[in-house]
């Protein structure tokens, strides 16, 4: 299978429409502005389970996924989203792990995955050079710009693969997600004031999340949200990590805390840090569930959007005084 890659200008994007891509030669920019130009369209596709779960709800299903599949409990990581295990082949599910033979054996033609800043995600550096003789890689930045934007970039890429995203089930979720947006927006509008925190709770800290890096946080403000927003957020990694003695430095009237395997439960943060306690959100029963790495789907982002309206909608905007 012959493979290219050319350095690109511009800013990146994909030459896509909503109907299905023609056969024959296919070229795409990613957000590295790297070209890559095929003989024709790909057909067998191994991705990171984010860049899967987003494609897969577009219609373009992998023959495999590397990165986290399965929490501890054996039950799909939510990065999977709508992706079916049992249906695709892992060749890798931990930071750096890629087995290259299982790769091979798959014989693909296109490798797709996550970016955050100029990293691929989870192609580990020590092996890329030997990935890409087989397949060449497309990567989709994730940091700095809305989770619909991402969404967006995701069906560029899907439909120049072969999706249609004049579908019903891919029209369907559109209007699902932009009705979630609408009604977060006029649940945002009846609370002015409410500031609300996405954070994580760890053992080595709290860690206040930037809203002008997470796509989640630029798409909550995007619909009207009070994002409160640290002042010395780490650039490369989009927090500000907090000593539990400084966990009050942001007050806000509703606190996000991670809902990942990454964060410590509410519980155990009550039991652990009695500074947690006595954040003002928390001492007045205003924490919900801030769903991090929600993969760029709409389907799975109405989802997060319905449940964080109904949150809003029951929080109050006075609790900071």
């Amino acid at each position: 299978m012959r493979r290219g890659t050319t350095p690109a200008t511009g800013d990146g994007a994909g030459s896509a429409s909503n109907a299905p891509a023609a056969e024959g030669p296919w070229e795409f920019t990613d957000d590295r502005g790297t070209k890559i130009s095929l003989p024709e369209r790909p057909k067998r596709i191994v991705a990171q389970v984010h860049a899967a779960a987003a494609l897969w709800d577009f219609g373009v299903k992998p023959v495999g996924v590397f990165g986290p599949q399965r929490t501890a409990d054996g039950k799909p990581d939510p990065q999977v989203g709508n992706v079916d295990l049992a249906a695709v082949t892992s060749v890798g599910a931990e930071f750096g792990e890629f087995n290259l033979e299982q790769y091979a054996n798959l014989e693909p033609d296109l490798v797709v995955t996550i970016m955050y800043g100029p990293v691929l995600w989870y192609v580990p550096d020590d092996s890329k050079a030997k990935i890409e003789e087989i397949a060449p890689t497309v990567g989709i930045r994730l940091d700095g710009k809305s989770a619909s934007e991402a969404i967006a970039r995701f069906g560029e890429l899907a439909a120049s693969l072969g999706a249609d995203l004049n579908a019903p089930a891919v029209t369907q979720a559109k209007a699902d997600f932009e009705k979630a947006g609408a009604e977060l927006t006029a649940a945002a509008k009846e609370k002015p004031g409410l500031g609300v925190e996405l954070a994580i709770g760890q053992q080595d800290g709290f860690w206040v999340a930037d809203p002008k890096w997470h796509g989640d946080a630029i798409l909550f403000s995007e619909l009207g949200l009070e994002v409160v927003a640290p002042k010395q957020s780490d650039p490369t990694f989009g927090f500000e990590q907090l000593s539990w003695e400084q966990a009050a430095k942001y007050p806000a009237d509703l606190v996000l805390e991670d809902a990942r395997t990454v964060g410590m439960s509410t519980d155990e943060l009550a039991a652990k840090y009695p500074t947690w306690s006595q954040l003002p959100a928390v001492k007045a029963g205003q924490v919900g569930a801030w769903h991090a790495e929600t993969p760029s789907s709409y389907q799975l982002y109405a989802k997060v959007l319905t449940e964080l309206t109904g949150t809003v909608k029951n929080a109050r905007a006075d609790v900071v005084k």
